[in-house]
């Protein structure tokens, strides 16, 4: 998948923004005090995406803004499986609807192994987002895993 301006912009900004919090829950999950995360990337339009994600988040969990121009948050959960992070993200999703949010666009990576980079985390989460709004998966709840 060939990337345009926005989408390399969009690359960049979670590169800088997510890095070092993913290498953190790297140590944390090959020390075993960490079973598994997910990164949830959420967008919506028409709504404040960050004041709702605030309120239905975890204080484990980490929320970033990834910019305006974007529209685009994510989210690193710990200690959350595939099945958790889809019902948190279907909450999210659900909420941002019933705010009348639109262009409601959501994707769940669980990554459950150090075997990948934090960079091949952050491009399979942003390939599966930008897929998603591809296929125009609105509203929908796209899920990977990683193993």
């Amino acid at each position: 998948m060939a990337f345009n301006e926005n989408a390399l912009k969009l690359a960049v900004g979670m590169i800088d923004k997510l890095t070092t919090s993913i290498e953190v829950l790297y140590y944390l999950l090959d020390h075993r005090r960490l079973n598994s995360f997910v990164l949830i990337l959420v967008s919506a339009e028409d709504i404040d995406t960050h004041a709702v994600i605030e309120k239905e988040k975890r204080d484990t969990d980490l929320l970033f803004c990834l910019g305006e121009e974007h529209n685009v948050h994510a989210l690193l959960c710990q200690e959350t499986k595939v099945d958790g992070g889809y019902m948190f993200a279907d909450r999210i999703v659900r909420r941002l609807s019933e705010e009348k949010g639109s262009a409601v666009y959501c994707t769940v990576l669980e990554v459950r192994t150090t075997n990948y980079s934090s960079k091949d985390i952050i491009f399979r989460a942003l390939e599966t987002y930008l897929k998603a709004k591809q296929e125009g998966s609105e509203a929908e709840i796209v899920v990977k895993s990683l193993n």
